[in-house]
C-alpha cells in the first residue's frame, strides 16, 4: 500500500531479526499513526470490495496490450504501475512536461534513480479511470512521443 516510506509484515521472529540485523532500519523512525489507518482503510476496502480489484486488473491487461500493439516498450510489466521505457533523461523530462501541459501526469524516473538509459515514465492506473480516459492517455502519450520524435519501433526491444 503506498503510503510514506514502507514496512515489513512477518511473524515476530523475522520482524526481530530485520530489525535488529538490517542496517538501513536500525535508524528508522516506524510509520505516523494517519499512514497506518490509510492503510488499514484500504485494505479494508479491498477486502469487502473485490469487484474494485477484478475491474482494475481488466483495465491493467487492456492498457497493457494496447501500449504493446502500437509499439510502446514497457517491459515485462503486469501491475497498474506501467513503465514506459524513454531511455534517455532529456526525453523524458520533456515528454513528462508536455503530456502535464496536456492535463496528464506521469512520473518520470531517470537518472541517478536509474541509468540515463533505462530512463521511463510511469503511468499509475486506478479503477477509477474509464477506458476512454485510458483511450486519451494512450492517445497523448502517443502524439508527445512523436512531436519528440520517438520511433514506436525503435524502442521495441
Amino acid at each position: 500500500m503506498a503510503s510514506v516510506g514502507g514496512f515489513i509484515a512477518g511473524d515476530e521472529k523475522v520482524i526481530n531479526y530485520i530489525k535488529h540485523k538490517a542496517r538501513s532500519l536500525i535508524f528508522s523512525a516506524s510509520m505516523p499513526p494517519a499512514s497506518v489507518a490509510s492503510v488499514m482503510g484500504a485494505l479494508e476496502v479491498i477486502e469487502s470490495e473485490p469487484e474494485l480489484v477484478k475491474s482494475l486488473i481488466a483495465k491493467t491487461k487492456y492498457t497493457i496490450s494496447k501500449l504493446q500493439t502500437l509499439g510502446f516498450d514497457i517491459g515485462t510489466t503486469q501491475t497498474p504501475i506501467i513503465p514506459i521505457y524513454i531511455r534517455d533523461n532529456d526525453k523524458t523530462f520533456m515528454i513528462t512536461k508536455m503530456l502535464l501541459e496536456d492535463g496528464m501526469f506521469v512520473n518520470p524516473i531517470v537518472s541517478p534513480a536509474v541509468p540515463s538509459e533505462l530512463s521511463l515514465i510511469r503511468l499509475s492506473l486506478m479503477d477509477n479511470h474509464s477506458y476512454e480516459q485510458i483511450d486519451a492517455g494512450i492517445d497523448k502519450i502517443l502524439n508527445v512521443f512523436k512531436i519528440v520524435g520517438i520511433e514506436l519501433n525503435v524502442l521495441v526491444k
